[in-house]
């Protein structure tokens, strides 16, 4: 397998990054071509997704993690199997996230804030109608 080099200008930054044929990206600054392409390799039917991995069905996607059926999730850092994720700073039936805002219905989270009708998440602030266990 083989990537192309790619320049992209973000808000702050001009960037070069390694693009797989999905239009999959990595940060040339932050991975090597091998990685990139090992990275690539763990992304089965994702498309325009920047330095994901572990991800399945996801479009347009930033910083993700062993995520599913994901869109244009943005700063996901933190993150791990979420599942139908939305923006991610507005997540919906997600299970197992780290760090997410304004959340509906999701499941076994920890410290996420502003969520909705969660079950089973810890550490969590200012929730509304949420189950959650160690609410702090």
């Amino acid at each position: 397998m083989k990537l192309k080099s790619v320049q992209k200008i973000n808000s702050t930054q001009k960037s070069k990054f390694w693009v797989d044929d999905n239009d999959n990206s990595w940060n040339s600054d932050i991975f090597t071509e091998e990685q990139a392409i090992a990275l690539s390799k763990t992304l089965v039917n994702c498309k325009n997704c920047t330095d994901c991995r572990y991800c399945t069905d996801c479009k347009h996607c930033t910083d993700c993690v062993n995520c599913t059926d994901c869109v244009n999730c943005t700063d996901c850092t933190d993150c791990t199997n979420c599942t139908r994720c939305k923006d991610c700073k507005y997540c919906t039936d997600c299970k197992y996230c780290t760090y997410c805002t304004r959340c509906k219905d999701c499941k076994y989270c920890d410290y996420c804030m502003d969520c909705t009708d969660c079950t089973d998440c810890k550490c969590c602030t200012d929730c509304k109608y949420c189950d959650c266990r160690n609410h702090p």
